[in-house]
């Protein structure tokens, strides 16, 4: 008889709980959930310095709201969260932060995400839910190890002292003992900055388990796993037979015991990997961890790029969407396999939706979740907890369905995911299905990353960054251009007017050394964006990425 894994028993349990009850009768009448929720929030910050400026007291419903509060960026709030960071209380909620979630962003300087308690529970909520149907479902993948990649919940201290860091490191953290025990790897691991040493010591304890699940936020995490694990093979064997770690991927002293107490010599263990390695030459995931049931990771936007890339290297396993989420909160709770869609967080947050076309061409409606319709896209704000009001996340999303009332929705891209040096507005997405139609066309390799970057002159045009898994002749090389050329312009009216009147040059392709954009990764790391949350675009339109990508590339090749 199998044994019921401590997850199911709680997974079982929550069902019963209020809250899980209230999700699924919220999803039937959701803008009364969504009305419930407004007003909780609205109710709790009534006598804020916000709540004051903008009458909390006088708002009965969610047209007083609208009426009431305008919509903001992060700029419009930092005021407040950077009062708040000094210690000056009741700035955006009555509730004090406890700590700061900070987002990769686009930009250098990274934003500040006031964290509650109330916003906390909020979060877990949803998590929850997307939880308990991904084991209902797989059940299997409850029966072993769970690999958990995540971030530094403490990567320092704001002026009143306290932490900032990644929401992932702080969930992980608060996990109770009974679940924790199911974990692969110790918190402590997200501590680490170097991306090789984290990889490494992730392998190191995680071969030596029987993992069946392994979740993460961008499947591109899930792709670096792998390549560790095939560049590494013969030395992690050694390690796991002697029950050592290689001294360059020793962790630092003050976090030492975490790992050390899991790291005991297990011959047995070795000599299925040694025998895996003799037999294929290489370690993989789908290899070392045949009992894997289930992946979990971000699937919308660009990420279908990575997500090609896994069978070969996990097996068929089923996929789950990680949610659409972000420091900000949780935006939709996936309860299927379909697509990249989830349900949207209805007793989570409180959200908002403008039209695509209204918010792009400045005249913006603002929508609610009843009123949004399937196969169109909107851009959403949230209103949460922790005391971000009508805020713009710049997120595009689509509506891609229903379950029972309540609209699904998959997010498309980021807004600034969009580039226009010359009014072509090009997207991630024509990026990504241009690529496809150029690798398919031409039989080329295994393209590991990706990104089409702005180069200003005259005219402008975009270099085609690529990191690829072999060689690329030269005739291979221009026809990838030319066929990536056909595809934007086909895709793309506004493109291929701006290449016909010759605004617009052609792409060029530079294929850049091996572990260029783990050398970004970890550039970006060390600038202090959380490693689980790095995001690689498919398209840049930062004139500065390529020649930063140059510089890596240089540095890659020389070994440097």
């Amino acid at each position: 008889m199998v044994p019921v894994h401590p997850i199911i028993a709680v997974g079982q349990f929550l069902r019963e709980l209020t809250h899980i009850r209230k999700f699924r009768d919220a999803v039937h009448q959701p803008a009364a959930a969504q009305a419930d929720k407004l007003m909780q929030i609205v109710a709790a910050n009534r006598d804020t310095i916000f709540g004051k400026k903008h009458s909390f007291d006088k708002i009965r419903c969610v047209k007083d709201f609208q009426s009431s509060v305008p919509p903001a960026t992060y700029e419009d709030l930092l005021p407040y969260i950077e009062a708040s960071m000094n210690g000056i209380p009741n700035q955006l909620t009555a509730e004090s932060p406890f700590m700061y979630a900070t987002t990769s962003g686009t930009t250098a300087a990274p934003k500040f995400i006031p964290i509650t308690p109330s916003h906390l529970r909020d979060y877990t909520h949803a998590f929850q839910v997307h939880n308990y149907h991904m084991i209902k479902d797989y059940p299997e993948g409850a029966q072993g190890k769970y690999l958990i990649i995540s971030s530094n919940d403490e990567e320092g201290r704001v002026p009143c002292g306290r932490p900032y860091g990644a929401v992932s490191g702080l969930l992980n953290k608060r996990q109770p003992g009974i679940i924790r025990r199911f974990f692969a790897l110790p918190y402590e691991l997200c501590k680490l900055k170097d991306v090789d040493v984290k990889y490494y010591l992730m392998l190191r304890m995680a071969l030596a388990q029987n993992v069946t699940a392994i979740l993460c936020c961008n499947p591109s995490s899930l792709l670096i796993l792998s390549d560790q694990l095939r560049a590494h093979g013969a030395e992690l064997v050694r390690d796991i037979r002697d029950g050592t770690i290689k001294s360059c991927y020793m962790p630092p002293a003050e976090i030492s015991d975490a790992f050390t107490r899991q790291l005991r010599a297990d011959p047995e263990t070795a000599r299925r990997l040694d025998n895996v390695l003799s037999t294929h030459g290489q370690l993989l995931p789908r290899l070392v961890w045949p009992r894997m049931a289930l992946l979990s990771c971000w699937k919308g936007g660009p990420m279908a790029f990575y997500l090609d890339q896994l069978p070969a290297l996990y097996g068929n396993v089923p996929v789950r969407d990680f949610g659409y989420m972000a420091s900000e909160g949780r935006g939709s709770i996936p309860l299927t396999n379909e697509g990249a869609g989830g349900v949207v967080a209805v007793t989570s947050h409180f959200f908002e939706f403008v039209p695509e076309e209204a918010m792009e061409g400045g005249t913006p409606t603002y929508l609610t979740v009843e009123q949004i319709e399937a196969g169109k896209r909107y851009y959403i704000h949230f209103t949460t907890a922790a005391g971000l009001y009508r805020y713009n996340i710049n997120d595009l999303v689509e509506v891609v369905g229903f379950y029972e009332a309540t609209p699904v929705i998959q997010f498309v891209r980021k807004g600034l995911g969009v580039s226009s040096i010359t009014g072509e507005k090009l997207t991630e997405e024509q990026v990504k299905v241009a690529l496809s139609h150029a690798t398919r066309q031409l039989a080329v390799g295994q393209i590991k990353h990706f990104t089409a970057s702005v180069q200003l002159g005259s005219p402008p045009y975009y270099t085609c960054f690529a990191e690829l898994e072999g060689e690329l002749p030269e005739p291979v090389r221009d026809g990838f251009v030319r066929v990536f050329d056909q595809s934007l312009q086909g895709q793309n009216p506004e493109y291929q007017d701006k290449r016909a009147t010759r605004r617009l040059a052609a792409p060029r392709l530079v294929v850049v050394p091996a572990g260029t954009y783990t050398r970004l990764r970890q550039k970006r790391v060390s600038e202090g964006a959380p490693e689980a949350q790095v995001k690689i675009p498919l398209l840049s339109c930062r004139t500065e990425f390529g020649a930063q990508l140059e510089l890596l590339a240089s540095a890659a090749g020389t070994g440097v």
